[in-house]
């Protein structure tokens, strides 16, 4: 049995998604309630930046004698560049704060100064029902809706209107289809896009891009942008495959929440988008994450010469067969559409469910 990699991409499925404190805070939301993905659900003060300041070596007195030199005392607040120790003599010594804070300790001749805590406030991220508080913690939070995973991603999250800019999967985003009208929104592209457009987009502050590849000259560049970015089939210029297409091309105009986040060990986090739908009913889920590769399953080749394609495995060969670069593999049988099913390696397919 083979166990490949798995993309979800998914018209309706219930989503639940933790939203959890670097640490233990103030939870602001209770089981039940309705929340939006600009939301503030929980918040913590967190510690800020600290300086100890060896203060008796650098006015060249004994530890015991700093008190006497000392311009601020316990509690006090600082600001950066403020004399907080001097000494004079035929040459004056002082030392200045770094940083801008609040004196919190003093003794050996150090002096400890502590810059003001900063709050950190939780958004939802998505809209929907809060189904579970993890006390002191974070919370959980449920909704129906469409789940789109990527392969990429760079950014925090965001939310938006989904703006479909194309319409085919193999088609660029062009800086010329970016105007006004894209101001706070999401765009979703094909198969590329190109510096220009990068600028024109961060030039309209909108909320995301989904696009189906990525040159590779362009990743340091979108590292750096103010919102995310969500690649779904690969670094290049890469069709974006017509299963994802259709699905966000369905839900053209609806809003959306969108993260870049990627982890990729140690609880794997994928960039994804989420849009929520009104449903009363969640259909059953076909496949089980984690299951084998069978007959029947859809999947989408991830290397060339075919990458992005999307097919049906037709068959799973029991031997080893020889491919063009000359070795033996295993490999499935997969129905692109193209006519008789393809021998592809198992290594270049993963599960889109």
């Amino acid at each position: 049995m083979y166990y490949p990699f798995e993309t979800q991409a998914t018209p309706l499925t219930n989503v639940r998604r933790e939203r959890t404190l670097p640490a233990p805070g103030e939870v602001l939301v209770r089981v039940g309630e309705q929340v939006e993905p600009t939301q503030v659900v929980a918040r913590v003060n967190q510690p800020s930046d600290f300086r100890i300041l060896p203060v008796a070596r650098l006015l060249g007195v004994p530890a015991s004698r700093i008190r006497r030199y000392k311009r601020i005392n316990l509690g006090d607040e600082v600001r950066r560049g403020q004399v907080i120790a001097v000494r004079r003599g035929l040459i004056t010594h002082s030392v200045k704060s770094p940083i801008d804070g609040v004196m919190t300790a003093s003794g050996g001749g150090r002096i400890l100064i502590e810059a003001r805590p900063t709050l950190f406030e939780l958004r939802a991220y998505i809209s929907g029902t809060v189904s579970n508080v993890l006390e002191n913690h974070g919370v959980v939070i449920e909704t129906a809706g469409a789940v789109i995973q990527g392969v990429w991603g760079a950014g925090g999250e965001s939310f938006g209107v989904l703006k479909c800019m194309v319409n085919s999967p193999d088609k660029p985003l062009r800086a010329k289809a970016v105007d006004p009208s894209c101001h706070g929104t999401i765009l979703v592209g094909g198969a590329s896009l190109n510096e220009t457009a990068l600028k024109r987009a961060q030039e309209l502050q909108v909320r995301g891009i989904v696009i189906g590849g990525l040159p590779s000259e362009l990743v340091s560049q979108v590292e750096q942008l103010p919102f995310p970015v969500i690649v779904t089939e690969g670094i290049g210029t890469v069709p974006m495959s017509m299963p994802i297409f259709r699905l966000l091309a369905t839900n053209d105009g609806r809003e959306a929440s969108i993260s870049g986040r990627v982890q990729p060990r140690w609880g794997v986090v994928r960039p994804e988008i989420v849009i929520p739908l009104p449903a009363e009913t969640i259909p059953p889920t076909q496949t089980q994450p984690g299951t084998p590769l069978t007959v029947g399953a859809r999947v989408r080749v991830v290397r060339a010469p075919r990458m992005g394609a999307v097919g049906t495995v037709r068959a799973l060969p029991a031997h080893a067969r020889r491919v063009e670069t000359g070795a033996m593999v295993r490999g499935a049988e997969v129905d692109l559409g193209q006519g008789a099913p393809i021998f592809i390696p198992l290594a270049n397919l993963e599960v889109l469910r």
